[in-house]
């Protein structure tokens, strides 16, 4: 782009050259005949287009980001008029206010807008966080910051979202006029009370972190929308119904593999086909059994486990050195030990053992199939197959496994709050520990038939 001292007459003869768009002649120092000008505007320019038609720009900075706004055509405009227009915009630049604030477009007429809010909230403090409140930070607030998956696969490819998040929601928006009419709008999409509670925490976390940072002077327009109460329906489980989880678990009985080697023809390739399936299906249950051998006997969170390694395991002395825990903090000063032991069970040190030969070359217990590195995701398919035996309830999930040992049998037995916190890493509040009242119902019944004696009743 030329940059040339710009006169009426070169705004006369200036034109685009063939094969361009567009030409833009810059304001310069220096004339057509090498003569050194003192008037001349940095940012001013002439546009002139391959159809002939000509406008003066200015091209400046602002909050960070590059623009470049029309003036006004050559028609209406002077040379000298337009560089008096520049220096105005110029002068209110470095008052650090926005040159176009009285113009027609509402997306640049504030400081900050949304969509813009949002991505500097997530280079300065979300992207250091866990990977699993980035994700649903991602889902709620900004989901163009979604990371793609590792492996290409449809999962969820026919699934389509109820809701918009909220900076698409309100994406140009300037982030000062969002009211909390516009919060209760965006609460709207959701049904489910937890649902509605995390989206309306993350965006509560969005303005507090915008307040605090000086971006905007105002209210937060979250706080006047309440969160949902959420009631968790309990999940019971008889005494029989745990003999048969534990049965399943720690004695599987798996399906019989059938013969094949008397057959012929395609009913042997038929039956081949299901020989494959069913020692498929036979590797994933006792896969499956081992997971929750461990965990039965651990009381440990499933996301412990799936991230734990070989090596956190000492077998000798039958000890797990727990890396990966959120629960009870070994001290209350600014660092952190590497990791909390507890005692296994000698049951455990044999599935370590079975998973040791299953996966030689793995550093994790319970790696991913299709990528040793990670850690197995789920257990869905052997999940629906162990759902389905006789005397496990529909509504059984891996978390119960932990449940079940607190709650119905420690607890029940009469082991302490204390040492059962510590040993199922527990913070110890007391929405956690009130699981455990839930195992006196069969230790107090005495009382109650005692109470019954006592009143003649």
């Amino acid at each position: 782009m030329p940059q040339l001292f710009l006169t009426d007459d070169l705004v006369f003869t200036a034109n685009c050259p063939s094969g361009k768009g567009q030409e833009i002649y810059w304001d310069y120092p220096v004339g057509i005949d090498g003569r050194i000008r003192n008037d001349s505007v940095s940012g001013l320019g002439l546009r002139v287009t391959a159809l002939g038609n000509k406008a003066f720009v200015h091209a400046y900075q602002f909050n960070g980001r590059r623009y470049r706004k029309v003036l006004g055509t050559t028609v209406v405009l002077t040379v000298s008029s337009a560089r008096l227009t520049v220096g105005q915009r110029q002068r209110r630049l470095e008052a650090g206010e926005n040159p176009d604030f009285d113009r027609t477009d509402p997306r640049r007429a504030h400081l900050l807008t949304v969509r813009e809010a949002i991505d500097r909230y997530w280079e300065s403090h979300v992207s250091g966080l866990s990977q699993g409140y980035r994700y649903n930070f991602a889902i709620f607030v900004a989901h163009w910051l979604r990371p793609t998956p590792k492996v290409a696969s449809k999962r969820g490819h026919n699934s389509r979202r109820r809701y918009k998040d909220f900076g698409t929601l309100f994406a140009d928006r300037p982030l000062s006029s969002i009211k909390p009419l516009h919060i209760e709008e965006f609460q709207k999409q959701f049904t489910s009370p937890y649902v509605f509670n995390s989206a309306l925490r993350h965006v509560l976390a969005l303005y507090n972190w915008a307040i605090r940072m000086q971006l905007v002077d105002m209210r937060n327009p979250c706080t006047p929308i309440r969160a949902r109460k959420q009631i968790r329906r309990r999940r019971d489980y008889s005494t029989e119904q745990i003999r048969q989880i534990a049965a399943h678990i720690f004695y599987p009985v798996f399906e019989a593999v059938p013969e094949i080697d008397h057959l012929e023809g395609f009913i042997k390739r038929n039956m081949a086909l299901v020989k494959g399936q069913v020692a498929t299906a036979n590797d994933q249950m006792q896969e499956l059994c081992n997971f929750m051998g461990i965990l039965f006997l651990t009381m440990a969170r499933p996301s412990d486990l799936a991230k734990a390694e070989f090596d956190h395991f000492d077998l000798e002395k039958l000890v797990w050195h727990k890396h990966n825990t959120k629960g009870i903090k070994l001290s209350r000063s600014l660092y952190e030990y590497a990791y909390r032991s507890v005692p296994i069970h000698l049951r455990v040190a044999g599935m370590v053992q079975a998973q040791r030969l299953r996966w030689p070359d793995s550093k994790l217990l319970f790696p991913s199939h299709t990528d040793m590195t990670q850690p197995r995701d789920n257990f869905r398919k052997g999940l629906d197959r162990f759902k389905a035996l006789p005397g496990v309830p529909a509504y059984f999930q891996l978390y119960d496994l932990k449940r079940i040992a607190i709650s119905l049998m420690l607890a029940g037995q009469g082991v302490s709050h204390e040492a059962i916190s510590h040993y199922v890493d527990h913070k110890g509040n007391l929405e956690t520990t009130m699981i455990y009242d839930l195992g006196f119902v069969d230790p107090m019944r005495p009382v109650t038939q005692k109470l019954g004696d006592l009143l003649g009743v």
